[in-house]
């Protein structure tokens, strides 16, 4: 019987390839409200700041020990996080066909947003910038620090997901650059030095990439690889270059949504897959679970977090 089971698990792994359970840190208060929708987050000092899809004048933040306490601590309290001023222009009248903020990222005091919209028909996106305080933890936007920005090509409701600082330059990440979609799937780079458009190489990766963290000292960084099945028309996916590396999980084995994690690197200035493993996130239920936040947790692993689909979720991944 024990040698039964030996070789049961070691064909199991054979077969599939490593899942990771997303660790669930559990919230209270005004972010758990669907209406927020989480679309992106980053790190500022020592506080992790979530911003919300919808232009409400508030960001949501949580302190790095409360999320330390929350993961390896004994005491398994909700957190609260802090609601802190986020002043923009009102940009539902500014811009037409407003559709919301999609991702933020902090270098140094200076802060930057991407925003969606859509305007007969076509899709639009805006990046615009301003500065936090450091006492007061206040985002200050600017009306005219706004700048349009063509999306590579026009699918419904798709647009710059993400935003990665490199040094003086902000890469906007569209979010579908599948090879069916895109030939040449680079992307775009505001320089904030000099105010000068340009664009870097990126790989072709099937279904959607919806946000990514900060680079780390070699250049590398993580985003979330995310699949829900009712896209499948509209994104039509090729090959999947990205379980080149590795087997399918178990669970994705027996589903047609992706949950995943995947590191790029940047080198030669180009940006590509690195040589780290993707993480397959274990899927807990046919209900997809719409990742739209990431951010690492300094080497301990990432923190992923829902927009409202199946809800407000904010997770722990560990890294092996």
């Amino acid at each position: 019987m024990i040698h039964f089971s030996i070789i049961a698990i070691v064909s199991f792994s054979l077969i599939f390839g490593k899942e990771v359970k997303v660790q669930e840190i559990q919230l209270s208060g005004l972010i758990t409200d669907k209406k927020q929708e989480i679309s992106g987050m980053d790190w500022y000092q020592d506080r992790l700041f979530l911003l919300p899809e919808n232009m409400g004048g508030f960001l949501f933040s949580i302190s790095e020990g409360e999320i330390l306490d929350a993961i390896v601590g004994s005491k398994k309290v909700p957190i609260t996080p802090k609601k802190t001023r986020f002043k923009t222009p009102d940009y539902s009248s500014l811009i037409k066909g407003f559709d919301g903020f999609e991702a933020i990222a902090f270098n140094e005091d200076k802060v930057y947003i991407s925003i969606e919209a859509e305007r007969d028909g076509k899709m639009i996106a805006y990046l615009a910038w301003g500065v936090i305080n450091s006492k007061s933890l206040e985002v200050n936007i600017g009306e005219d620090h706004i700048l349009p920005m063509n999306t590579p090509i026009q699918l419904d409701n798709m647009s710059f997901e993400s935003l990665l600082i490199d040094n003086n330059d902000i890469i906007m990440i569209y979010e579908a650059n599948g090879s069916n979609l895109r030939k040449d799937a680079r992307q775009n780079v505001f320089s904030s030095k000099n105010g000068i458009t340009s664009h870097i190489n990126f790989p072709n990766i099937e279904y959607r990439i919806t946000d990514v963290t900060r680079m780390d000292n070699n250049g590398r960084f993580w985003a979330i690889n995310y699949f829900w099945p009712g896209d499948k028309k509209l994104l039509s996916p090729g090959e999947d270059n990205v379980l080149n590396k590795v087997k399918q999980g178990s669970t994705h084995s027996k589903s047609n949504q992706i949950e995943r994690l995947i590191e790029f690197e940047m080198s030669a200035g180009e940006i590509s897959i690195s040589d780290t493993k993707p993480i397959q996130l274990f899927l807990e239920s046919d209900e997809s679970r719409n990742w739209e936040a990431i951010a690492r947790l300094g080497n301990r692993g990432l923190l992923i977090a829902t927009d409202k689909h199946p809800r407000m979720i904010l997770g722990y991944v560990q890294f092996k």
